[in-house]
């Protein structure tokens, strides 16, 4: 019994506990604090030895998707570069202003504010299956589907941005309390066929994504800035499984993107269905009508329903804005004939 107690059990507790740092499975490996401690040497030697191990792999496994490091684990198979062609979504955010914030508040409390926000974001993205690839100055990268299977990834895509819009709005209350600045978040969102794997070279890699559909999450977060919207999608993105059936959206204009053939609509996500009044209703039906209208050519039947949400929101549409004053100018200067829904810029003179 001494021998065991002594040998046995706490190589036998050593034992689970490499196994679960071998799965990355840390939240399962015994605290320090109940160790089963022994009088042999060698044990307690291998116990210090495994716990500064451990420590030093959880650190690492900071710099890296989990999920990702996860899924070579499970096929016994040593990181190598290659990508694989796989259709994801895409989640591109900024945050408003932030260089203004930046300017007007000490670099310290910079630095706490941006790693409550992250902390807060990040932990929503894993929560709905993402992947979080990367923290570009203020902007978050992340996909859905890949590296695992994750088949309503574009609606956990937009369910992400839900979120994190309410957790943003508890967020300032208690930061304007604390007189700490606001953040606000824009958030573009696209699903489209990529390239995904692991990018760089051979004594050091990370898990990326490559392809235009990237490019064109980007520039759907920066449209937002246009017509000051929070959360922009893509028609592939509305497309894809039980979206339009559990989101509201609005359309709000049709884009060029580079390396797209076809010009590319774009949508407002309002809500989630289950959470819209009869005004919000209201808005996506106009928007609809209006856009139906400004692709026939109809302008004049467009001002009218981008009207009727002025009227709705208390004289003023922010979203709709962009397409009021183009169909104003379209009712005077026609687009010619062979135009496609894209804005016209005429050259000028």
């Amino acid at each position: 019994e001494g021998i065991a107690n002594q040998l046995v059990v706490p190589i036998k507790q050593l034992m689970e506990d490499m196994s679960c740092t071998a799965k990355l499975q840390f939240d399962k490996v015994t605290p320090i604090e109940d160790v089963i401690s022994s009088s042999v040497f060698e044990v307690r030697s291998l116990q210090v030895a495994y716990h500064n191990l451990n420590a030093a792999v959880r650190s690492f496994s900071k710099f890296t998707p989990l999920e990702v490091v996860r899924h070579f684990l499970s096929l016994n198979a040593v990181a190598q570069l290659g990508v694989v062609e796989r259709t994801v979504s895409i989640f591109f955010s900024d945050i408003a202003g932030w260089t203004t914030i930046c300017e007007g508040t000490p670099p310290v409390e910079v630095l706490a504010l941006l790693s409550e926000y992250f902390e807060n974001m990040v932990s929503i993205i894993l929560e709905e299956q993402g992947t979080m690839l990367e923290f570009i100055g203020d902007a978050i990268l992340a996909i859905w589907n890949a590296p695992n299977d994750v088949p309503d990834h574009a609606v956990r895509a937009i369910s992400s941005a839900t979120r994190m819009k309410t957790t943003l709005e508890k967020l300032r209350q208690d930061w304007s309390s604390q007189g700490r600045p606001a953040i606000s978040i824009r958030v573009g969102l696209h699903s489209s066929k990529v390239w995904v794997g692991n990018l760089g070279s051979s004594l050091r890699m990370k898990y990326g994504v490559l392809g235009d559909g990237v490019n064109l999450a980007s520039k759907l977060e920066e449209l937002n800035k246009r017509f000051k919207t929070e959360t922009m999608i893509s028609e592939e993105v509305l497309r894809e499984n039980d979206v339009s059936d559990l989101f509201l959206v609005r359309p709000l204009d049709i884009v060029e993107a580079k390396g797209c053939v076809d010009p590319k609509r774009v949508y407002e996500v309002l809500c989630p269905r289950e959470k819209a009044d009869e005004d919000t209703k209201q808005v996506a039906t106009w928007s609809a009508q209006a856009m139906k209208a400004y692709l026939n050519r109809d302008f004049s039947q467009a001002l009218e329903s981008l009207g009727k949400i002025k009227e709705l929101k208390g004289g003023a549409d922010a979203a709709g804005e962009v397409l009021f004053d183009r169909c104003q100018d379209y009712l005077a200067n026609a687009p010619p004939a062979d135009w496609n829904g894209v804005e016209f810029r005429r050259e000028k003179q």
